[in-house]
């Protein structure tokens, strides 16, 4: 039976029908298309349909009959496997339910921890805000009564100093703005910034004339504790370094040896030079020529007193910063300086010094006869003179200066008088020669 299916399978075409895209429709209307153009009938195609039909039946019925058995054993399994699985659908429910309950059980304490952590969180950042505007007033306070009325002592001074420090570290690390009490003070914190920066400057200044260690050691930690010690120094050094070029320009200026001969009750406006010439370029005359020479020597004494000073004051401020030191770090207030001028601070105020004392030197000879001829006919007082100053800062500074011509500081200042040096040598040979 089966071999005589299968034999009648082979005339019946199937492929059409298995198609993934088969659809009954359009099957229908290719067949009565085809009939249209007499190339199929339809009575043929549905005969073999209906044939096709019975011999799939025939093959169902075949296959149920010859696996009767095993069919139903399938289906008792399937009854089985329906059993089971409503089993499980039942514990599935169940562990559903049981998650419901858990989640009802987290997620009402979960979200109020989560509440309540943030509500922590706020908390100490109001704490932690609370807690620095009250150190913030404490130093304001502090402050305040660290700063009385009228002129601050050395004490006070740098105490208020510290306390300002502070309050500026304080607002730094801090965000207070915003805050109306912390508002009000901050604008008033200006005011006491400008007057102990003013009353700085005083104990400076008064500590460097009277070469008091004391009152410029507390006047610099006060500079350092305001974070202005590098502007401070730098401003120091370059406010002597542009005095000592004033006060040098002023020495060897012709036109004020004249105002000041004029002033000392001798006149030179009706002196002749050699021919009864007049001089009419500033130059003296040949009987005022020693009064000029007298006060121009007269002026360098002084303006040798003048650069000593200045250079007293340097190195005074390179031995308290020197000692002073940052109670962290440990490192001087030297090295701290030195770092930000990128340099030695006394030895560019020597560079500083040289270089105008030989620029203005060099300046004044081109511009006037008689300085050339006195500073070089004079040179030996000249060279005198810087020996005798070099001595006087040696006393504070053996290292900077001596007499030894190696010395840095030494060589610098000889260089700068070099060219009255040469011109003095030439003409002593000169003379020496005529003889």
């Amino acid at each position: 039976m089966t071999e005589a299916v299968s034999e009648l399978d082979s005339y019946i075409d199937y492929d059409s029908f298995l198609v993934d895209q088969f659809d009954p429709n359009t099957h229908a209307n290719s067949i009565i298309h085809q009939s249209a153009k007499g190339e199929l009938d339809i009575a043929t195609s549905l005969s073999s349909l209906s044939f096709s039909i019975d011999s799939l039946n025939k093959q169902l019925h075949d296959q149920v009959t010859t696996h009767y058995n095993d069919l139903l054993s399938q289906a008792a399994g399937i009854r089985e496997l329906e059993a089971v699985l409503k089993t499980v659908k039942t514990g599935l429910k169940a562990v559903s339910a049981s998650m419901e309950r858990l989640s009802t059980k987290i997620k009402i304490p979960f979200e109020q921890i989560q509440t309540y952590t943030i509500q922590l969180e706020r908390l100490q950042v109001t704490s932690e805000m609370l807690r620095r505007v009250l150190r913030f007033l404490y130093l304001i306070r502090r402050l305040e009564l660290q700063m009385p009325g009228g002129d601050l002592g050395d004490l006070e001074l740098t105490k208020a100093a510290m306390t300002l420090s502070e309050v500026d570290t304080l607002l730094q690390e801090s965000d207070l703005e915003g805050i109306h009490v912390v508002d009000a003070e901050v604008k008033k914190l200006e005011l006491v910034r400008t007057r102990i920066i003013e009353s700085a400057d005083r104990m400076l200044q008064n500590g460097m004339d009277s070469q008091n260690q004391a009152q410029v050691g507390s006047a610099l930690q006060v500079f350092y504790s305001l974070k202005r010690l590098d502007l401070k120094i730098v401003a120091m050094a370059s406010l002597l370094s542009n005095r000592m070029h004033s006060q040098i320009k002023q020495t060897v200026d012709i036109q004020s040896i004249q105002k000041e001969a004029k002033e000392s009750g001798i006149s030179i406006s009706s002196g002749f030079v050699g021919g009864g010439v007049r001089r009419n370029n500033g130059e003296p005359s040949v009987g005022a020529a020693p009064l000029w020479t007298s006060i121009l020597w007269k002026r360098m004494e002084k303006l040798m007193d003048e650069m000593y000073e200045g250079c007293i004051k340097i190195y005074l401020l390179e031995r308290v910063l020197s000692w002073k030191r940052d109670p962290l770090t440990q490192n001087s207030f030297l090295d701290i300086v030195s770092n930000s001028m990128d340099g030695n601070m006394v030895h560019r105020f020597w560079q500083s010094l040289s270089m105008h004392l030989e620029q203005e030197l060099k300046a004044a000879a081109r511009s006037s006869q008689f300085l050339q001829q006195a500073f070089i006919d004079g040179f030996p007082r000249l060279l005198n003179l810087l020996h005798e100053f070099f001595s006087r800062v040696s006393v504070h500074s053996a290292n900077a200066t001596s007499e030894d011509v190696q010395s840095p500081e030494v060589v610098l200042m000889l260089r700068a008088i070099s060219s009255f040096e040469m011109a003095y040598k030439t003409k002593t040979a000169q003379r020496g020669s005529q003889r």
